[in-house]
Formats: structure tokens, sequence, C-alpha cells
């Protein structure tokens, strides 16, 4: 990466940022674009836990009406076909 150091002359002093390795970087974030980032990360990792919650919920809603209605598939299996009909002997 290439970052623009400022022009200095002899006995000159300006500030600039470097990383562990001593090159040059780009300066640090100001307090409230820091503020910013954490509150959007701190949103959307709210949003994805949320959507995590619902997508479980629904597939255990799922699950639960799936089992429901094979239950009542048997259920209707052992009435038989003539569950309505007068005089079918039930």
């Amino acid at each position: 990466m290439t970052t623009a150091v400022p022009a200095a002359g002899p006995g000159d002093t300006f500030r600039i940022w470097t990383d562990g390795r001593g090159d040059p970087v780009a300066r640090p974030m100001d307090p409230d674009t820091a503020r910013a980032h954490a509150v959007l990360a701190g949103a959307g990792a709210a949003g994805a836990a949320a959507g995590l919650v619902e997508a479980a919920r629904r597939t255990v809603v799922r699950l639960l009406m799936q089992r429901r209605y094979e239950e009542l598939d048997r259920e209707w299996a052992k009435a038989g076909p003539d569950w309505g009909r007068t005089g079918a002997g039930g």
C-alpha cells in the first residue's frame, strides 16, 4: 500500500502513522467514525441474530406441523373411507 507522505524540509515535524513493521498507514478513525462503525456493526449483528432465531422458530413450527399432519393422516386412515356414511357400522 502506498501512502502519500507529506513533503517536509529539514527540521520540519509532521505526524505520520505506521503499522507494527514501520510502514506508513492511513490515519486512525476519529471517534465519531469509530462510533458509527460500531453502531452499524452492532445493528448488523443484532439483525443477523434475530434472523437466525426466526429461522429456527420457523423450522421448529414447520416440523411440528408436519408431525401433526402425519398423525392426522394416520387417524383418517384408521377411520376408513366410510367414516360418515349412514349404516356403515360406525
